[in-house]
């Protein structure tokens, strides 16, 4: 698709700006040629040789934070976007443009921000709903994420763009309030899917699709944990379950195969899914009888259970390796590094605990919270993530639950509890009441 992108359009009109030179108009125009031709080093010379002829020139600066952006420079360039809607508040391009490459950069605060504007400007372009839904959702503002994917639908007509078509519907049919139903219906157990915890059905959403991408890959492991990711994400999503226990019996861990199947066919109100997850049950049910006493016939999933001592040590390099990337603000690296200590160790709660502390770093404060929930299930004693709830909350605009996290955090006297954090909580709470 085109228009999701960066967009990249010849610009030659200036409102109420003064008129470039001939020279920086040539550059200007040489820039435009070289980008369309993907000949990206001519095209950043040009556009910086007309910006020294006519500096702070709006589309210039936007040609060259396309240019940055497809060299790979993301954060170069979502400044170059910045500067030119700074330079132009009414250039459409150059916001479209910084909510797409905020979005990808992971600084959805930003990317809302420029696609609310854009949309304003260009209200009937879809693209820019879809981005703006794009980015509610990862900030965890479902309501808002519904509507502009619902406005996105309304107003795409293209039929290129089926793909993203299907995409919205998908995030809009999880991002629907489910209405209440009695005790006994057949949808009814998804409320209490993760007792105690805030579903994230977003989030869990991309993660499944994320392990499907793995799939196709053949990397069974990985998907196992991107599927499981979905799951700590919302504990109702029979998709991630379903998968989840597919992939964990290719690896041959039937007996939590059976147990996320048995979960799906409590779940779903669709007889075809319970009716298949019944079979898959019976099915491995056959292969634990086979496999007698193995780990995976007693249901121990990859990672689980005993962990190897070279993958401990291994995992517990890759954590401290992720604080310290922390501490030095690479919040990119840090995840990276602390998702790998937790594929190696996957119940070592301190480091969901650190990535959500990353994941905050990124102003990707959906995923923290789930990083952070996960962290308290494993290590109910912990007091870290308490705080990191209360600030991932109050990012998200959930003020009574960051309040009550912090007053949590405040009244801890758990062993990794900071006394002038605890100060802080209790001055963030009284705030927010």
């Amino acid at each position: 698709m085109v228009a999701r992108g960066i967009l990249i359009v010849l610009v030659v009109v200036l409102l109420g700006a003064a008129a470039p030179s001939v020279p920086a108009q040539a550059a200007f125009e040489r820039g435009e040629k070289a980008l369309a031709e993907n000949q990206l080093g001519e095209a950043a010379v040009a556009y910086r040789q007309a910006l020294t002829e006519h500096p702070n020139w709006a589309p210039a600066l936007n040609g060259l934070g396309n240019t940055l952006f497809k060299q790979g420079q993301a954060i170069e360039a979502s400044a170059l976007f910045r500067s030119a809607t700074e330079a132009d508040p009414e250039f459409k391009s150059a916001w479209f443009n910084l909510g797409y490459a905020a979005r990808k950069a992971g600084d959805f605060a930003t990317a809302v921000r420029a696609y609310e504007r854009y949309t304003q400007l260009a209200p009937e372009d879809p693209d820019g709903h879809y981005g703006l839904g794009e980015s509610y959702r990862q900030q965890g503002q479902n309501a808002k994420a519904l509507a502009a994917y619902e406005t996105y639908l309304s107003k795409e007509k293209r039929p290129s763009e089926q793909k993203w078509v299907e995409q919205a519907r998908e995030h809009v049919a999880a991002l629907r309030p489910q209405p209440r139903t009695a005790p006994t219906a057949p949808g009814a157990a998804r409320a209490s899917a993760s007792p105690g915890l805030t579903p994230h059905p977003g989030l869990s959403l991309s993660r499944v699709r994320d392990g499907d991408a793995l799939l196709k890959e053949r990397r069974y492991r990985e998907a196992a944990f991107a599927f499981l990711d979905a799951v700590h994400a919302d504990g109702g999503n029979v998709e991630a379950l379903f998968k989840l226990g597919n992939v964990l019996a290719v690896l041959g861990y039937y007996g939590q195969a059976i147990e996320r199947w048995n979960r799906v066919a409590q779940l779903t109100s669709d007889e075809a899914i319970r009716q298949s997850a019944v079979e898959n049950v019976t099915r491995a049910q056959g292969r634990v009888a086979q496999q007698g006493g193995s780990p995976q016939a007693q249901g121990v999933a990859p990672g689980f259970g005993p962990v190897a001592e070279t993958a401990r040590a291994q995992g517990r390099r890759f954590y401290e390796q992720g604080v310290q990337r922390i501490q030095a603000e690479d919040y990119a690296g840090a995840v990276q590094s602390l998702t790998q200590a937790v594929v190696l160790e996957p119940t070592l709660a301190v480091a969901y605990t650190a990535r959500g502390s990353a994941y905050i770093g990124l102003r990707r404060y959906a995923e923290a919270a789930v990083d952070y929930e996960y962290s308290l299930r494993l290590a109910p004693e912990l007091a870290s993530p308490l705080y990191g709830l209360g600030e991932a909350y109050r990012m998200l605009g959930r003020t009574p639950e960051a309040r009550a996290h912090y007053e949590r955090y405040a009244a801890s006297t758990a062993r990794d509890v900071r006394p002038e954090l605890q100060s802080e909580a209790r001055q963030t709470a009284e705030r927010l009441r």
